[in-house]
């Protein structure tokens, strides 16, 4: 609602923050509630810019944090199988302002 309410105003740039997003060993447990955050708060975003007419002027763009490798940090057990980084993999889309849909596949080498 925040957001929206400075978009109105005229802020030019918006960004927010999901704290404690970055689970390198509490993935399990943490990633489900993160997710849900996000996904709820977006499209909240998304529809509330939609009904108010400011979506077709304003662009949302989300990006993730890195994605994860397929090692595991510290020992591996049943709960702990935290991930590291992954430089190549960042998780990025947009919505409104002009952007079409458009699903693009990019593969390295």
């Amino acid at each position: 609602m925040l957001a929206r309410r400075l978009v109105e105003r005229g802020v030019r740039f918006v960004q927010i923050y999901h704290n404690n997003w970055d689970t390198h060993s509490t993935s399990l447990a943490a990633c489900p509630y993160s997710a849900k955050d996000i996904d709820q708060a977006c499209y909240g975003l998304i529809q509330d810019l939609k009904q108010r007419g400011l979506l077709d002027s304003t662009l949302v763009v989300w990006g993730g944090e890195f994605g994860r490798t397929i090692y595991s940090q510290g020992e591996l057990t049943k709960d702990n199988y935290g991930r590291d980084h992954h430089p190549r993999c960042y998780t990025m889309w947009m919505a409104g302002g002009g952007a079409k849909a458009r699903r693009c596949l990019r593969r390295n080498g």
